[in-house]
């Protein structure tokens, strides 16, 4: 008697995508044969389930369905030089049990190791060739693990002093301390400042505030470092805390800080990306507001009743009222020009994700986005490339009744 677990899924798995374990037992030829799943989520008995055999004693359960419903990104938690919630990722195990016999009972399981699912829904290319440990901070795998973007690597990528710039990191969370440089760069590319300090991150999945002027905030710079800066460079250095006591260093997260007069008031849209965390870009051409108005009405009989039981019409009677009015306020953004890959990004990461906000006075303004298709422009057919975006706030404005 004995369950053997043929496939199981990564460590580290996008809980939005399939979760697939397969297993097979060499007792299938047994009466009334039938495998019972017991799913655990957070350590926690989760549910039940009973499956046969599917491909000779092969049997496959994918988990995604149940545990996708367990995770969310709270933007409105990430104001803070570290944004941590557990709310982002969650464990789950699998126990497999073989059922036979007249009547059945349980006999011989198997158990597979614990995994981390976490908030993140792959394109299908992108998760079939998915390698967690590119993005994972655990010194001993001895890599350089990327950020939780899929920005185009060696593309410039922009940000002003004053707005958070989210950046994301899947860290190991035990036996591991953490530490964060900054190096400030001028257009020489020579180093003008540079600092490093240890941060705590204490979740699996991580979001740090990049920007400028949390630096600031955090005391890590005091404001006259950026006046000369072309651009900085973070990193993050995880340290095993126990022999031998291996490091890595995240590959290094490059910003150009923006300092060039607008003619235009920028706007600034952040999203939920593909990993679950924040991402942002800033719309620095003409922005267009408007507002659509619905109107609720009704009809009536022109006129009234006077005295000695004449009914008497009037020029300045109406057919029509309004009984009550809608707004919906919207925004037009338009970008700068931008390369083919940047506009590749935004379309695919921007379009396709559930939760948009609007950056306004320091508040994050939930939008639902109006474009309903996105196209990949290449500038052998576009030429010079931007993108429009058209916004709707989603709070509307109701009027009085009458």
């Amino acid at each position: 008697m004995a369950i053997t677990f043929s496939q199981e899924p990564l460590l580290f798995s996008s809980a939005s995508n399939p979760i697939i374990y397969t297993f097979s037992s060499d007792q299938t030829g047994q009466p009334n044969f039938s495998y019972k799943i017991e799913l655990y989520i957070d350590t926690a008995l989760f549910g039940t389930y009973e499956l046969y055999p599917m491909f000779d004693e092969f049997c496959k359960f994918d988990a995604s369905e149940y545990v996708r419903s367990f995770l969310k990104t709270h933007m409105s938690l990430a104001t803070g030089f570290i944004c941590e919630t557990s709310d982002q990722w969650n464990t789950i195990g699998l126990k497999v049990y073989e059922s036979y016999g007249n009547p059945p009972a349980l006999e011989d399981f198997a158990s597979a190791g614990n995994i981390t699912c976490f908030n993140a829904a792959l394109r299908y290319d992108d998760f079939v060739n998915f390698n967690y440990s590119e993005y994972y901070l655990d010194p001993l795998l001895g890599m350089t693990p990327y950020w939780l973007t899929t920005y185009p690597l060696f593309d410039k990528q922009f940000t002003n002093y004053a707005d958070p710039f989210h950046a994301g990191i899947l860290a190991k969370k035990s036996l591991t301390a953490y530490r964060m440089y900054l190096r400030i760069y001028d257009i020489t590319g020579t180093v003008t400042f540079s600092y490093d300090d240890a941060i705590s991150i204490i979740e699996r999945v991580c979001m740090l505030d990049i920007s400028p002027a949390q630096f600031d905030t955090n005391g890590w710079t005091a404001g006259t470092e950026w006046n000369s800066c072309y651009y900085y460079e973070v990193e993050i250095k995880a340290t095993s805390t126990v022999a031998p006591f291996d490091y890595i260093i995240s590959w290094p997260y490059r910003l150009y800080l923006d300092q060039s007069c607008s003619r235009f008031k920028p706007q600034k849209l952040y999203w939920m990306n593909k990993f679950g965390v924040i991402e942002q870009f800033e719309f620095r051409m003409y922005s267009e507001e408007s507002t659509a108005i619905t109107s609720y009405g009704y009809q009536v009989q022109p006129g009234e009743w006077v005295d000695g039981g004449q009914y008497a019409l009037k020029v300045s009677d109406s057919e029509k009222r309004n009984n009550m009015k809608t707004a919906e306020d919207r925004i037009t953004l338009n970008s700068d020009w931008m390369k083919p890959a940047v506009q590749n990004w935004l379309v695919r990461e921007l379009y396709e994700s559930p939760q948009v906000w609007l950056y306004l006075g320091g508040v994050y303004k939930p939008v639902i986005l109006e474009n309903k298709e996105s196209r990949q422009k290449s500038r052998f057919r576009d030429g010079l490339i931007q993108e429009t975006v058209v916004a709707t706030i989603t709070n509307s404005y109701r009027t009085q009744l009458n």
